[in-house]
């Protein structure tokens, strides 16, 4: 009897990783929990520094995915040699996404290399557009045709926005909400132009061209776990709904949690990811797939972005494949995600979907002291997490219904803009003062406004002066100097730069009283004044004798105060 034995494998030649120096320091995190983020196009600067002098022939490379579209790509990009102790790599990131990379080391010239010993460094890059966002969120249930949103994109563009946000734009079914589409596919004929014989797609593409015109890029919502009650979907594919047997129709109704517990919506429909056959699931998964990167094409027509519409309610699995799928097909199209959860959740799923921006919820934080701790938590997690920060939501009430008053909309919106990291914006009806928010369910006429936006040149320079000031678009440069004081939010942005100390942002959030602050600025101007400065909103100059700065603000006044060194 023959007996056949399994083939012994053969060990790969793999010596120990022994050490290139002692205390090597890395300016750089390493493991996939510690992801850090860059811009696509932005010189990425990467160092390795030791205590002792480096030995005099090593090579080092680093070996990355970063300058190619497949992540599974890897190329080397060689370190300098700055010093005895540094070596030096500069690499520009070509794609964004998720990208990882490691060091490499050779003593003989190159014949041999060493890896690392640390886990390779993973990096989320971030597209250009991401950086300095401000965005005007249109409702299209209440702004008339395509036509007439192309007409009011040039008002849009001289407040400074640079991105408009669509809610969906799909046909709405009976309850005629933008988030209960009848047919994903389709634009509801209510914003098609009266007696114009084009078709919804080429009015669209009319629409686009406007925008691009302007150089404004456009950001699509897009809505994955629910549909119309009588939707398309429904009607031809009631399998692919979630069953309820307590629901006369037999589908399950989407839910949301509110202050007194789970509320359902009565238009919503959820479609079953989780579906029992595969072959059936496979074909829920496709059709949305399909739906997503059908109006990506838009986006990505403008260099813009899509948002995810209740993320933290939508199958993981599902948006894994989907962001997989997006960002091979259009890698360049930013993501905008309604996602509320937990921190450790967003550290595990932002970089692996590639999250470039969660919406935060600053309309949360009625009163001073929570809203500076909430700012403090969007500047602690801004390595890893960047988050988009309007002034309020199309879901919430308008500024004068959140605060107690329009004015309101002073402080709230230079706080939302100067003292977030970077990304911000405002909801149709906010630059005229509307009292209350403007309800997008229902088919209704084109509404009218004053003929003069109340707000409309306050938001232009706030705009200007996050798009024109660096200082505003990091994080980690938020220091408050406000002593905690319970009505006034005061703090210092570093700016980077020779030239340039920074600036002081003052908001006084009390709607009836005028408050008065003083700010110790030493550890920003040094001691030897005399210290000008220009209050980059009304234009007026100033000059403090000294590093203690005493400041009076009237009800609802906001002052951002730059400080140049000569």
């Amino acid at each position: 009897m023959t007996i056949i034995h399994r083939k012994i494998p053969v060990l790969p030649d793999c010596p120990r990783m022994r050490p290139i120096a002692d205390q090597m320091y890395r300016s750089y995190p390493v493991g996939r929990q510690s992801f850090s983020r860059a811009w696509q196009g932005k010189i990425l600067t990467l160092t390795i520094t030791t205590e002792h002098p480096l030995p005099v022939d090593i090579h080092a490379n680093l070996v990355t995915t970063l300058d190619s579209i497949d992540s599974n790509e890897w190329n080397t990009v060689p370190f300098v040699r700055e010093d005895v102790n540094t070596l030096v790599c500069r690499v520009t990131p070509k794609w964004p996404g998720l990208h990882s990379f490691r060091a490499e080391f050779s003593l003989d010239k190159g014949v041999s290399w060493q890896r690392d010993s640390v886990p390779d460094a993973w990096v989320l890059i971030d597209p250009p557009q991401v950086d300095g966002l401000c965005l005007y969120t249109m409702i299209p249930t209440v702004s008339g045709s395509l036509v007439d949103w192309k007409n009011d994109l040039k008002r849009i563009r001289e407040m400074g926005f640079n991105t408009v946000h669509l809610l969906p734009i799909t046909s709405l079914d009976t309850s005629e909400s933008p988030y209960a589409a009848k047919d994903l596919f389709d634009i509801d004929q209510s914003y098609l132009a009266e007696g114009s014989e084009k078709d919804s797609l080429s009015q669209l593409e009319e629409f686009i061209e406007e925008a691009k015109t302007l150089n404004i890029r456009l950001c699509f919502d897009l809505v994955l776990n629910h549909v119309g009650v009588h939707s398309t979907m429904a009607e031809r594919a009631p399998g692919w709904i979630i069953p309820d047997p307590d629901q006369e129709d037999g589908f399950m109704r989407a839910r949301y949690w509110s202050g007194h517990g789970w509320l359902t919506w009565d238009d919503l429909i959820l479609i079953n990811f989780e579906h029992p056959s595969e072959e059936i699931r496979s074909e829920i998964w496709a059709y949305m797939t399909d739906y997503t990167l059908f109006w990506a094409k838009f986006a990505n027509d403008t260099g813009g972005f899509v948002r995810f519409d209740n993320l933290h309610s939508s199958n993981p699995d599902f948006v894994q494949a989907l962001t997989t799928t997006l960002h091979t097909e259009y890698p360049n199209v930013g993501i905008i995600a309604e996602y509320f959860t937990d921190e450790t959740t967003l550290l595990h799923t932002g970089p692996k979907w590639g999250l470039n921006l969660n919406l935060a919820t600053p309309w949360n934080y009625k009163f001073v002291p929570q809203l500076r701790d909430y700012l403090n938590y969007i500047h602690r997690v801004s390595k890893h997490i960047r988050y988009f920060m309007p002034i309020t939501s199309h879901d919430s009430g308008a500024p004068a219904q959140e605060f107690g008053s329009v004015e309101s909309t002073i402080p709230r919106y230079v706080a939302a803009a100067l003292l977030g990291t970077g990304a911000t914006g405002i909801i149709q009806g906010v630059e005229f003062g509307e009292k209350e928010r403007i309800r997008f369910i229902g088919r209704k006429k084109k509404m009218t406004y004053p003929a003069v936006p109340g707000f409309a040149q306050l938001i232009s320079q706030v705009n200007a002066i996050l798009t024109d000031n660096p200082a505003f678009r990091h994080g980690e440069n938020c220091q408050f100097v406000d002593n905690g004081h319970p009505a006034i939010i005061a703090a210092f942005r570093k700016e980077i730069g020779a030239g340039e100390f920074g600036f002081l942002v003052v908001c006084n959030f009390d709607i009836f009283v005028t408050q008065s602050i003083e700010v110790d600025l030493l550890p920003f101007l040094g001691k030897n004044g005399p210290f000008p400065c220009i209050d980059l909103l009304s234009g007026e100059s100033q000059i403090f004798k000294n590093p203690d700065v005493q400041l009076q603000l009237a009800p609802c006044a906001a002052k951002v105060l730059k400080f140049s060194k000569s």
